[in-house]
C-alpha cells in the first residue's frame, strides 16, 4: 500500500502532462519482478533495464507516445486536459469522465508490462 501511495502524484508527473502514469507504472512493474533491492545487483538492474527497452518502444507504438498530454490529445480526449490549471479545467476533466478514459492507457500499459514479463517466463 505504501507503493500505492508514493505512485499518487506519478499520473502524468503531477498533471503537468509529461511522462504518462502507465509508463511508470509499467516500468515499476518490471522492476519489481525483473530488479533487485541489492543496487550492486549488476544482472537484475541489467534485466529490468532489458525489460525496459521493451515495454517503452511497445507502449509508443501503441499509444504513440509516452507523453501524457499527448496522448490526451491523440487518443483519450482529442485535447490535453490540465486538470490541475485552474477550477474550470479540473470540472471540464471531471465531466469527461477524465479518470475513467484515463484507465484506457493504464490498461495498456498493464498489458504490455504483462507481456514482457511472460515473454521472459517462456524463454526460462
Amino acid at each position: 500500500m505504501d507503493i500505492i501511495k508514493g505512485l499518487s502524484p506519478f499520473p502524468g508527473f503531477g498533471s503537468t502532462g509529461r511522462i504518462c502514469g502507465a509508463v511508470s507504472g509499467g516500468l515499476i512493474a518490471l522492476g519489481l519482478y525483473f530488479g533487485s533491492r541489492d543496487m550492486t545487483d549488476y544482472e537484475g538492474i541489467s534485466a529490468a533495464m532489458n525489460a525496459a527497452r521493451k515495454f517503452l518502444p511497445r507502449f509508443e507504438e501503441v499509444l504513440s507516445s509516452l507523453q501524457c498530454a499527448e496522448i490526451q490529445e491523440d487518443v483519450v480526449f482529442g485535447r490535453f486536459m490540465d486538470a490541475r490549471a485552474s477550477a474550470e479545467n479540473r470540472k471540464a476533466f471531471i465531466e469527461a469522465k477524465g479518470y475513467a478514459k484515463c484507465a484506457l492507457p493504464t490498461g495498456i500499459g498493464a498489458r504490455l508490462a504483462a507481456e514482457v514479463i511472460i515473454e521472459s517466463m517462456e524463454q526460462g
